[in-house]
């Protein structure tokens, strides 16, 4: 059986692994459009603060593929998938043939319809590559110079942290009311606002960008309401689209992403998983989801339909500037039948948000605490939390105190 894996990004990587403890005779080809090994995205932050070298950044040495008989094919690019003929076809030219395919090519930064997005200086991050190009140019514009991040969310957060450890003055631009509007809620963007502007990370919320400005290098971001933001740097952290072109020209279906069914199959032995899946709408754009899908594709490739895939429960557990932030379920609900408890202490940065449905827990923000690994099972589980009501709103009481 040959098994081929395009994309060598975390879906990639777990299922590969699958495949190996499920088959361990069968091939298996990993084709990547970068030339390095596997890397996880959020380690970048460090390669643009010279905090890891490159080498160190790698998950997986060349050795851990080897013992495993993977089959790496770096820089290789699949310009098209005949699902008829089980056949890939090469940018570089010429066809490979496979029994089973995992589509996880992942998807790219988007870049919004904004005059001067392509100005010197203006920059996105995916990948190896962009950080090194983004860490050149901090240090070629100098100590103390004007950054913007255009974005407010995790990565654009990281980033405008990253600025600051390299000696510039970084701005963040937000268009939504409020910092990481995914993960957080206005009470809980609050404190983290405060901490950022402390430590000299400026904040603009509610603000649109109208254009970016520069002649050999960008100068400046003008708003809509006409305010300018100086900037000798500006990175777009402006979301992610999925790489469909692959899809497209191999004539797969697809929306915004690869449209799945529970097996996570796309085709006839054709499967995907992370960024480039679309499963009952919802492209889920983070790691844990990408992990659960490539088990299940994995294990599906080997053994017909055995396991399928319900959804995930969005969880996002990081670290944000160096604070730890775990965000799970349904955090912000728009309906009513929902309780929320609250308990914060600015002076210690720390945040606290719990959503009850009858008494359950069914969301859960939790700011400067480390919870996370009790806060994902009291919302997996939907533990009842009624005798323990009248202390959640003291943020000094520790969720591990509950039996989940």
């Amino acid at each position: 059986m040959i098994y081929a894996i395009i994309g060598l990004g975390v879906a990639g990587v777990t299922a590969a692994k699958i495949i190996r403890q499920l088959d361990p005779k069968g091939e298996i080809h990993i084709f990547s459009d970068e030339p390095t090994l596997y890397y996880p995205r959020p380690k970048l932050f460090e390669v643009i603060r010279e905090e890891i070298k490159a080498r160190d950044l790698y998950f997986y040495d060349s050795m851990w593929y080897e013992e495993r008989d993977i089959k790496l094919h770096l820089g290789v690019k699949i310009r098209k998938i005949d699902p008829k003929e089980h056949l890939l076809y090469l940018d570089m030219g010429g066809s490979v043939a496979y029994d089973k395919l995992l589509i996880a090519n992942g998807a790219s930064s988007f870049v919004p319809p904004i005059d001067g997005v392509y100005t010197e200086g203006v920059f996105t991050l995916r990948n190896l590559n962009d950080a090194f190009k983004i860490r050149r140019h901090s240090f070629l514009i100098g100590n103390g110079k004007p950054t913007a991040v255009i974005g407010g969310g995790v990565l654009g957060l990281e980033a405008a942290y990253s600025f600051l450890k390299n000696k510039l003055k970084p701005v963040v631009v937000e268009g939504a009311p409020y910092l990481l509007p995914r993960q957080l809620d206005e009470e809980g963007s609050k404190i983290l606002k405060g901490i950022l502007m402390s430590w000299g990370i400026g904040v603009l919320e509610n603000a649109k960008v109208e254009r970016i400005e520069g002649n050999t290098n960008v100068e400046k971001v003008v708003l809509a309401d006409g305010t300018v933001v100086p900037a000798e740097m500006v990175l777009l952290s402006t979301g992610i689209r999925p790489n469909t072109s692959l899809l497209e020209l191999s004539k797969l279906p697809f929306n915004r992403g690869a449209i799945v069914d529970s097996y996570m199959q796309v085709a006839e032995d054709i499967f995907a998983a992370g960024d480039i899946a679309e499963f009952n709408g919802t492209i889920y754009g983070i790691i844990p989801p990408a992990i659960e899908q490539a088990t299940i594709a994995a294990t599906n490739m080997v053994k017909d339909r055995s396991l399928e895939y319900k959804g995930s429960v969005p969880s996002n557990t990081l670290k944000v500037v160096g604070l730890d932030l775990t965000s799970v379920g349904l955090v912000n609900p728009k309906e009513d039948g929902y309780e929320v408890i609250r308990a914060s202490d600015e002076s210690s940065h720390k945040y606290r948000k719990i959503v009850l449905k009858d008494n359950k827990v069914v969301g859960i923000i939790i700011l400067g605490i480390k919870e996370a690994n009790i806060a994902n099972k009291l919302v997996n589980k939907k533990v009842d939390v009624t005798q323990y009501k009248d202390k959640l709103g003291d943020i000094n009481f520790s969720l591990k105190e509950i039996s989940a």
